[in-house]
């Protein structure tokens, strides 16, 4: 004998809000990332490569506050009005074109009193491809932030292992914060 029951309202309604919440949390699993090499540092630090002027317009729609572009605005597909994008919909934007081939400690210090002003605001930093992006972030959570340097290291090497000149400025930074932290070798 079949057995039918009618499901009481309250339980209908929250039935109803599970559903939609799964659909919701579906549709945002599968929004495609940010923009090349995206990572997701922490819940609220975030690096990606150059995002695409369509993306940058909707950043403050996804909850970041602060979009940090280290590249040049000289860089191969830099948006030109990206700053105008990301401030009219609701972000602070700030570029500290950092050279490719000589980044600085100047660099770090401009990039560390940025991030340092942004206490738990949801951040996206960038620049043209997230090597620049990592590093620089990398950096600032080990020495301020005080994270464990290979825990942070985690978020840096799902992008890439610096080398060159990029492994040099890592080292030197490490050094000026006494920071003991090997960094691995690149392939």
């Amino acid at each position: 004998m079949l057995v039918v029951r009618q499901i009481s309202r309250p339980i209908s309604i929250a039935l109803a809000f599970l559903a939609a919440a799964a659909a919701q949390h579906a549709a945002l699993a599968a929004d495609p990332p940010l923009a090349v090499n995206y990572v997701a540092a922490t819940e609220r630090l975030h690096t990606a490569g150059q995002p695409s002027a369509d993306t940058l317009g909707t950043l403050g729609d996804k909850g970041f506050q602060l979009v940090v572009n280290l590249a040049p605005p000289t860089s191969k597909d830099a948006v030109a009005n990206e700053g105008k994008l990301v401030a009219e919909h609701g972000a602070t934007y700030v570029n500290i074109p950092v050279d490719w081939q000589k980044p600085t400690y100047a660099d770090f210090e401009m990039f560390s009193a940025v991030m340092n002003g942004a206490e738990d605001k949801k951040v996206l930093v960038h620049c043209q491809m997230n090597m620049r992006a990592s590093a620089f972030t990398f950096l600032h959570r080990v020495v301020n932030e005080h994270v464990p340097p290979a825990e942070a290291y985690t978020a840096l090497k799902a992008v890439w292992v610096p080398r060159d000149q990029w492994a040099e400025f890592v080292k030197m930074v490490l050094a000026k914060n006494n920071v003991a932290f090997e960094l691995p070798a690149a392939n």
